[in-house]
């Protein structure tokens, strides 16, 4: 059995060089396998990986693979038994969108730093930054799965620098006297009063689309966020909150309480007046908005119905900036902001993990409450 350079004995195959690197080699059918790491675990578990893609018949040596190809293996091997339906569906679509467009033919063992920074590059002048940030995460998991496993010798993901991207589209906020107007306009369209309630809650588009009437305790005037959403492939169903903290209560405003009252009495005529007719998917039968036959809203037809109400504004106000159903949420988080709610309360409301992520996406509020604060104390240092 070999020794390592301090005469410490190495597990079977394995040995280190006189560059401190270890090397290990295996057989398999016949074919001799070599890899090198300058730590022992990290190669015998490297390894262990080849091993198995070997023997369930996905590995694939490094100068034939391309960028598409180890996608889908990584994704099918890797992804799958951990994550989430939605998000296996979302790194499909970025891959889809944004990487395989650019780099999705090139051989793995050929893409170098200036590839990955070229893609950046071109995304940050047309994609939002939560565009350009899922993208930098699929290409950062794949390619590091592919160093790990002995594909590509080297990792050139980390080299690469993600652009600053300016978000004043996905950061639109409504000014109080646009915010009446859209309320306004609102009630006169399809879905109006979920726009409401989104406004008025801050709850993220999927939650408000897969709210059940089983989590809406009119005793106590709460909403629980138990799940979300997602369309995969064409079916729809009810997943996991996106984050453990976005499981959560939200408590009624007077004007939601009344929406969602009005809500399931609408519901229930239509239910009845349509019959059969009614067509609620099975397991989604106690969605609280849907269209009108009982379907589930996608998120198509939620954003349709946005743009809607943006062209009715627009026709009598031209200057009004287009808003999406996003736009509600931040909305939402800067009037909270405004009047004075603790950010650690309202990072509970919007179901952030970190508070860090509260402040930073609503930092444009706080030069004006800053001001206000510091009113407070006009006097004390004089």
């Amino acid at each position: 059995m070999a020794k390592d350079l301090k005469g410490k004995e190495l597990p079977k195959g394995i040995v280190q060089r006189p560059d401190g690197r270890y090397m290990g080699r295996f057989q398999y059918e016949g074919e001799k396998y070599c890899l090198y790491d300058a730590e022992l675990e990290k190669l015998l578990e490297r390894i262990e990986d080849m091993r198995y893609e070997l023997r369930h018949g996905i590995y694939q040596k490094e100068q034939k693979i391309t960028v598409g190809s180890w996608f889908n293996t990584w994704l099918e091997e890797y992804k799958k038994p951990s994550v989430k339906v939605g998000t296996i569906k979302k790194y499909r679509q970025t891959f889809k969108n944004y990487i395989e467009p650019e780099i999705g033919k090139k051989k793995m063992k050929d893409i170098r730093p200036e590839h990955i920074q070229r893609l950046y590059n071109k995304l940050s002048n047309r994609a939002a930054s939560n565009t350009l940030i899922g993208t930098a995460q699929v290409l950062s998991g794949m390619f590091r799965q592919a160093e790990k496993n002995g594909i590509i010798k080297k990792n050139p993901v980390p080299l690469a620098s993600i652009p600053r991207v300016k978000s004043e589209s996905e950061r639109r906020v409504l000014s109080k006297e646009e915010q009446k107007i859209f309320l306004k306009y609102c009630k006169q369209f399809p879905s109006g009063d979920l726009f409401e309630v989104a406004l008025s809650t801050g709850m993220r588009s999927g939650e408000l689309r897969g709210l059940q009437w089983k989590d809406v305790d009119f005793t106590n005037r709460v909403i629980h966020i138990t799940g979300t959403l997602v369309n995969a492939d064409g079916k729809f169903f009810i997943d996991t909150p996106k984050t453990r903290t976005s499981k959560r209560d939200i408590p009624m405003l007077d004007n939601v309480y009344e929406i969602l009252r009005q809500q399931r009495k609408k519901q229930n005529e239509y239910r009845l007046s349509l019959g059969e007719r009614w067509q609620a998917e099975p397991d989604l039968e106690g969605l609280v908005f849907t269209i009108e036959n009982g379907h589930q809203i996608a998120q198509g037809t939620l954003t349709d119905r946005m743009n809607r109400i943006n062209r009715e504004i627009q026709k009598e106000l031209p200057d009004f900036k287009r808003i999406t159903p996003h736009t509600l949420r931040h909305t939402f988080a800067t009037r909270c902001i405004e009047n004075g709610m603790p950010p650690q309360v309202l990072k509970t409301i919007l179901g952030h993990s970190k508070l860090g992520m509260t402040m930073d996406l609503y930092s444009h509020v706080l030069p004006d409450t800053k001001a206000e604060e510091m009113k407070k104390i006009v006097g004390l240092f004089q």
